[in-house]
């Protein structure tokens, strides 16, 4: 929206739909639409996109060791926000079957709080969510179990409440409201944090995958927590409580604006948005119904029009190739038994005399994890090991294998040529692939033969266009075409030019050398150029998984942390990362708290206008959206473009029927409370 004249519009669309809603008169609902409609028409017809002069470059630097956040490790979620309500952001990382690391933020070095959350033993667990459920000013915390790989019987989720409100230091306890909704049966990947219809509380959304579980469902779950207790329980009556298969990537927001949170589906790579009818939620058929492959999405005003656009990650897939990726340190492959393919080989230096193994692999054909070695042969005797993850010597597997007549992994080392080699043997009446880590010290591989590998998939991200909440349109840029797997974006102002950019994270097929992080730098108008960025080789053989964007230090530029732990075995064991934002435009900036009074105490749900000193609309935020596997800050940030101000801030809280407007009279931070007059809905 243009000027604050759109505010005029604003109030009556959302009184069309209070009309309509409430069913007071056809002729009245009727005659509001169409008063609506030609100003619609007019507003469409002569709106102006800002375009920025000039788009200032972007650079980030690597402080991970000066953060002491330098950890390997599967991964699965992040969340970037202030746990101890000092302001700064801090970070929770889900590390896959293993305890998540707590860290709190001191002035840009993480500290390990862990035992501030009694999460000690390794488990299956999927996305963490950190948002205040009992309105009482900090932030609680829970995660959703997973199904140990579908075929495992399954870890319950669990809710913690924050103890810090009452305290006054941070502390976690496992509260009675995870017996409610544990569901140990679901593979569950991730509670989206959605405000109710009256706005007052957050309530949440689980998604789960449902393969090789036949009595899983999504689950919406109401929340009427007390400041005394947590209080959650499933709302038998929702629309949304189907078996949508999610892998947590789903996203809740407003994209009509008409004050009623709608859902955008992620599921089997496919794109559906679901309408907010009154509590009820519909599909909506869109130009979103044709786009496939998708496996990522961020929501963001990408034009400064007064709307959320999205942009969209495609995944390229699986190829049914043999991939081999090395460093100085491990070999991760993929073998995969193909029509005719009887060996495939590989041979290799080390500097250490001995190697680990790590085959515990997970056999898609057989629907488990093999647990015997039988299948693996040590040198001319065909010695099978102890176990699949062990240590061999050198003199344990001497010798070249006197033959290769029964399918599995051949391992020995040649001392004239000081050399190790693979053979992987298949047989065509045993299906299975193999995949496994192979480390030492000093890699080098010096031969590959039979290796078979396919081209990957051609596929395309997408930046989609919101027309004011009536259509779609999504953009075939050809920046956007590639052929690996965008597994997660966020979307946030990185340079301050007044434009949101999108940063990314990439990864290749399993066991393929990782993708690079990149940036869409937004030019205006929709125009943008992509860049890789954060550039790193401790990533290379690892595999990309989620990234967030938080504000670090006190510079007001977005920061961003992400992960390198995807998947299963190989590749799933990779470093965190932390790259601060070093852009030149520091001080054009707003950064926003939003705390609700009658709205619930987050301010999930808010929708947000910024104005210059000129009514001009500089952008447009949702606060929510970013509440997934990756939890972004919680904090509002505008870049400024050069202006300092005055602004005027225009909030619609959640659940209310009026816009609050704040007068801004400088750049910087600002913590903007709801007024308890507010109008309320």
């Amino acid at each position: 929206m243009g000027t604050r004249s759109e505010s005029l519009l604003l109030t009556l669309w959302f009184s069309v739909k209070s009309i309509a809603m409430n069913k007071t008169s056809q002729a009245t609902a009727i005659l509001g639409a169409g008063v609506l409609a030609v100003l619609l028409f007019v507003y469409l017809n002569s709106e102006e996109i800002r375009v920025p002069a000039t788009t200032p470059s972007v650079k980030f630097s690597n402080h991970t060791l000066e953060a002491g956040v330098s950890i390997y490790s599967p991964t699965f979620a992040i969340a970037a926000v202030d746990i101890n309500g000092d302001l700064k952001d801090d970070l929770l990382v889900g590390n896959h079957g293993y305890p998540p690391t707590l860290y709190l933020n001191h002035d840009g070095k993480m500290t390990n709080a862990g035992k501030a959350l009694p999460i000690f033993k390794p488990d299956d667990r999927h996305g963490y969510t950190i948002v205040d459920l009992d309105n009482d000013g900090d932030r609680d915390l829970l995660y959703a179990g997973g199904g140990q790989d579908g075929i495992g019987k399954g870890s319950g989720n669990g809710v913690y409440k924050n103890l810090l409100a009452e305290k006054g230091s941070l502390e976690f306890i496992k509260d009675a409201s995870t017996s409610g909704i544990a569901f140990p049966s679901l593979r569950a990947r991730q509670f989206h944090p959605v405000a109710n219809a009256s706005g007052d509380m957050v309530d949440l959304y689980l998604t789960s995958l449902h393969k090789r579980r036949k009595d899983s469902t999504n689950l919406y779950i109401a929340n009427s927590s007390t400041s005394e207790e947590l209080l959650l329980n499933v709302d038998d009556s929702a629309s949304l409580n189907q078996r949508f298969e999610s892998n947590g990537m789903d996203l809740f927001f407003d994209y009509d604006r008409d004050g009623q949170v709608d859902f955008l589906r992620l599921g089997q790579l496919r794109v559906r948005i679901y309408k907010n009818y009154g509590g009820v939620f519909k599909h909506e058929p869109s130009a979103l119904d044709s786009l496939f492959r998708v496996g990522s999405a961020t929501v963001a005003d990408l034009n400064s029009d007064g709307y959320p656009d999205l942009y969209l990650g495609g995944i390229s897939g699986h190829t049914n190739s043999d991939n081999v990726s090395s460093n100085a340190q491990e070999i991760h492959f993929v073998i995969v038994n193909q029509e005719g393919d009887d060996f495939d080989r590989i041979a290799f230096s080390t500097t250490q005399k001995t190697l680990a193994i790590n085959f515990r692999q997970h056999l898609s054909d057989q629907g488990k994890n093999r647990t015997d070695a039988t299948d693996i042969f040590l040198g001319a005797s065909n010695e099978n090991p102890l176990g699949r993850s062990v240590i061999i010597e050198q003199e344990q597997a001497a010798g070249t294998p006197k033959d290769f007549d029964k399918p599995g992994t051949y391992i020995w080392f040649e001392k004239e040529e000081k050399l190790w080699h693979v053979v992987w043997a298949h047989s065509a009446d045993i299906e299975g692939d193999s995949k496994g880590i192979i480390a030492s010290q000093g890699i080098q591989i010096v031969d590959r033969e039979d290796l078979e590998t396919l081209p990957p998939r051609s596929v395309r991200d997408y930046v989609v266009v919101n027309h004011h909440g009536l259509s779609w349109e999504p953009l075939k840029l050809e920046e956007l075409e590639h052929t690996q797997w965008t597994n997660d974006v966020t979307a946030a102002d990185f340079n301050n030019d007044g434009f949101v950019d999108i940063v990314g994270v990439r990864s290749r097929d399993y066991a393929k050398e990782n993708g690079t992080p990149f940036i869409m730098l937004n030019q205006g108008g929709f125009a943008f150029t992509r860049e890789d960025i954060l550039d790193n080789s401790e990533d290379d053989i690892f595999r990309a998984d989620v990234i967030v964007h938080g504000f670090f230090n006190d510079d007001g530029l977005p920061d961003l942390f992400y992960t390198n732990g995807a998947g299963l075995l190989p590749s799933h064991h990779g470093p965190y990362q932390f790259w601060l934002n070093d852009s030149d435009n520091s001080a054009d900036y707003l950064l926003l708290e939003l705390e609700g009074t009658t709205a619930n105490r987050d301010a999930i749900g808010a929708q947000v206008e910024l104005y210059d000193s000129q009514d001009q609309l500089i952008g447009y935020r949702e606060l929510g959206p970013a509440y997934g596997r990756s939890q972004d800050t919680h904090k509002l940030h505008f870049g400024t473009g050069g202006e300092q101000g005055p602004f005027m801030l225009k909030v619609l809280w959640p659940g209310q029927a009026g816009v609050e407007d704040f007068q801004l009279q400088r750049t910087g931070f600002h913590h903007i409370r709801q007024s308890e007059l507010a109008p309320s809905s």
